[in-house]
């Protein structure tokens, strides 16, 4: 018997393919179908947390076109009937500023790769919790920030 609970693993393996595929394409307005309105995504290495869209699409547009030709890898994604993990490399060049509210990465022109990790809760086939994770001496040290 099919209590939905496969449903919904599917769904939420979809949706995470679907984000994950749209990343850093500049597709915004696709990427934002996927976001609840009323957001709450923690970056854990800063302490920041974002509550809505608008806020969320700010930080996306402002990281992607500090790095114009980001890149990513994925390295594991999962879903259950309500949290999925996405786990991926990035890379690119910082040839812009990268702003969260407490922090900023200054343009290098270094090129970096780093590895992060995002823990989604979906409600309804929408992304409405998220805590980033990736290690921040690690990403200063890539892009060449000094201390």
């Amino acid at each position: 018997m099919n209590t939905g609970y496969e449903d919904r693993v599917a769904t939420n393996t979809a949706v995470m393919r679907k984000y994950f595929d749209l990343l850093f394409t500049k597709n915004m307005d696709q990427l934002l179908e996927l976001i609840a309105d009323d957001i709450e995504w923690r970056v854990i290495p800063t302490g920041d947390v974002f509550t809505s869209k608008g806020e969320f699409e700010r930080l996306a547009r402002n990281h992607w076109s500090a790095s114009p030709d980001r890149e990513k890898k994925l390295v594991n994604l999962f879903a259950s009937d309500e949290y999925a993990c996405l786990e991926y490399i990035t890379g690119g060049t910082l040839t812009g500023r990268a702003d969260f509210q407490t922090i900023s990465f200054e343009p290098t022109g270094r090129h970096y790769e780093f590895q992060c990790c995002f823990v989604f809760h979906l409600r309804d086939g929408k992304i409405d919790q998220v805590h980033e994770y990736f290690d921040l001496d690690t990403a200063r040290r890539v892009t060449g920030q000094k201390n």
